[in-house]
């Protein structure tokens, strides 16, 4: 017959014992499996795998999740808590452990495996549960390591980048739910990828990391559903890896703090929201009179080009002169350009100081900038001119570019004499695939034989006209706009002719119709219930046709037919009734990306990175790119940042939702 050990140790084990109770119970409520999960039964065929020992090492007690054998696993909870009644010879043993391990510490290493980066206890599954029971952070364990096959899932993509940075740090007590995160942490504490770290290096990490790690679950991080190192990124992208700053425990949790709305939306299975109409509700009474809006707007522009350099920034300054116009003496404009990504926080500031309370970033270099002065100021509203952002703080802006491409590739095919029309894309970022692959779909509207031939103006030795000449392609879609200083007409759609370029059409970008409803919201407490009815999720304002942010103009040199078309076209996109991307559309590797009868998503079209079947040409790599064009590749580019999953992304039409 069992028994129990009188005193700290029959209490230790009532304490755990309930524990385990409280933590089968939820998982029963949740339709969870309230015990340890079994390696065995997670992996059957794990004979046929590949194992590597990894020998002794040091493992994280919170990774440790389930038992290698079926066994005794019905004595445990799934949280390693004990669940066999206090009269048991298990609880005995259980209690005299905890006795031992709280007099003498652990003697001897368990035996675990490795899988996913989760262990699973082979021996030793009572040391486990005192020793979570007790708080405890890491153990010693005989590792062996079972490899995946590799897969496209998420979750194993992750797992194969977690090895890699392994192979060079050793550490697995660091985990993330995002693929491309252990390549950014790395590049973020100034190491190289491939290149093991000194000892140095991780002894200044470790302390860092176990300290935010400390402070974190301090202000309720641990409640959240995203990992420490989620959360270690976050912080690391907005203060930088100043190992001094850890040792400040205080500091640590002021900032953290400050953070603690970008957690939370981070921990959210719908982060983003996507809002595709300035229609919206007006706010009551009683919420304009908590959150009053300002009676006289001064609204500050940050810009990384002059406008007479960059037509981008020209296009954003003519949205500036709009604001002025419509609002007048209730608006007080300020606009600095050239402004380098590294001067945006002070910049920003500096404009908060002079009584600047709106901020709109125009280029998504500023970013990380915008988001440092937002979290510095919180007075301040702070834009950026992006899309997909994934920060709570600072919402975003952009423009449905692709519903002027698609016109505009119609207007294409219609012109084209030899199939073959040309686009010069400029950098490879979420966005560009949407506009290139729809002005593929207009071009095959209106010429079912036309095929567009992608060139890059940022790819390193690109040289895309002579590529063009040497293919017989005349029809060319190049920039879309042109700053005044430059003289060229190589801009919008064109015609290469033996008289010279012949343009033919061009997306106009309307900023300042954007501009104008961002105010106007801001204005009238909109702004307030955007927040609310999308409660911490990333807002990225998005605005199309139907809100007159986008128009084409086409020559009078086109005939009146193509003319009649690029109209109907822009009426119907305009109305609702077309839409670009719906019916069959197959991507270049053959995939179905769409089928007949229905239309991709607004959060599908925003998160393309593949190009359709009628295009020749590919999306290039960071390695490809010109230095110059790295930094804004870096933030939003197709192969050095994971667009989320499009179920995280939540897209809201208010008209819709109004009929």
């Amino acid at each position: 017959m069992g028994h129990t050990f009188a005193g700290v140790d029959e209490v230790a084990y009532t304490k755990a014992h309930k524990l385990a109770v409280k933590a089968c119970h939820a998982a029963l409520q949740k339709g969870e499996n309230p015990y340890l999960p079994v390696l065995d039964e997670i992996i059957p065929d794990r004979l046929a795998l590949s194992h590597v020992n990894l020998g002794l090492i040091t493992i994280p007690l919170e990774r440790v999740v389930g038992t290698g054998t079926k066994g005794r696993t019905s004595a445990f909870a799934c949280n390693f808590m004990p669940l066999l009644d206090d009269t048991t010879e298990f609880a005995s043993k259980w209690s005299m452990l905890h006795h031992s391990v709280i007099e003498d510490g652990v003697r001897e290493p368990v035996k675990a495996y490795e899988y996913m980066n989760r262990y699973y206890v082979l021996e030793g599954n009572k040391r486990i549960s005192v020793l979570k029971y007790t708080g405890a952070l890491m153990i010693e364990a005989q590792v062996t390591r079972i490899l995946p096959k590799r897969t496209e899932e998420k979750e194993n993509k992750i797992y194969f980048e977690y090895l890699d940075f392994y192979k060079d740090t050793k550490i697995n007590y660091l985990y993330f739910s995002e693929e491309g995160s252990f390549a950014k942490l790395t590049q973020l504490v100034g190491q190289k990828p491939g290149t093991a770290w000194d000892e140095d290096a991780l002894a200044d990490f470790h302390s860092a990391f176990l300290r935010f790690t400390n402070a974190y679950n301090l202000v309720g991080g641990d409640l959240l559903n995203i990992t420490p190192g989620d959360a270690f990124l976050i912080y690391l992208q907005i203060y930088g890896y100043d190992k001094e700053q850890f040792l400040v425990s205080s500091e640590v949790h002021d900032k953290l703090l400050r953070l603690k709305d970008e957690f939370k939306t981070k921990a959210q299975e719908e982060s983003f929201s996507l809002l595709l109409n300035a229609q919206g509700q007006k706010p009551g009474l009683l919420q304009q009179i908590i959150h009053p809006t300002p009676q006289r707007m001064s609204v500050g522009f940050v810009n990384n080009h002059s406008p007479e350099s960059s037509g981008w920034t020209y296009w954003h300054e003519l949205g500036k002169n709009r604001i002025e116009s419509v609002f007048g003496t209730k608006i007080e404009t300020r606009m600095i350009s050239n402004v380098e990504p590294e001067d945006c926080q002070s910049v920003i500031e500096e404009m908060a100081s002079d009584g600047v309370n709106i901020v709109f970033t125009t280029s998504p270099v500023l970013l990380d900038g915008a988001m440092k002065a937002a979290i510095a100021n919180p007075q301040l509203k702070v834009l950026n001119c992006s899309l997909l952002p994934a920060y709570h703080t600072v919402r975003s802006y952009y423009l449905r570019m692709y519903e002027a491409k698609f016109i505009i590739g119609a207007i294409a095919g219609a012109v084209c004499d030899n199939n073959r029309i040309g686009y010069i894309a400029d950098y490879p970022v979420y966005g560009i695939p949407a506009s290139v692959n729809a002005f593929a779909l207009g071009a095959r509207l209106t010429n079912p034989r036309a095929e567009v031939y992608l060139e890059w103006s940022t790819v390193k030795g690109s040289d895309s006209l002579e590529r063009f000449r040497e293919n017989d392609v005349r029809v060319i879609c190049n920039r879309d706009i042109s700053a005044p200083s430059h003289q060229s007409k190589e801009f919008g759609l064109y015609c290469v002719t033996p008289q010279g370029t012949q343009n033919l059409a061009m997306p106009v970008w309307n900023w300042g119709r954007l501009y104008e409803d961002l105010l106007t919201r801001i204005q009238s407490g909109i702004w307030t219930t955007d927040a609310a009815q999308n409660n911490l999720q990333a807002l990225n304002y998005w605005w199309g046709m139907d809100e007159g942010a986008i128009d084409v103009f086409y020559s009078s040199k086109l005939d009146a037919g193509t003319q009649r078309l690029a109209d109907l076209l822009r009426d119907n996109i305009r109305s609702g009734q077309l839409k670009p991307f719906s019916e069959q559309i197959v991507s270049q590797d053959g995939t179905l990306r769409c089928s007949t009868g229905t239309e991709l998503t607004p959060a599908q079209i925003v998160a393309m990175d593949y190009l359709l079947d009628n295009i020749r040409g590919s999306i290039p790599t960071e390695e490809e790119m010109k230095p110059e064009a790295l930094p804004f590749v870096k933030i939003q580019g197709i192969h050095s940042v994971k667009a989320p999953d499009t179920s995280e992304i939540v897209w809201t039409n208010p008209i819709a939702e109004d009929e």
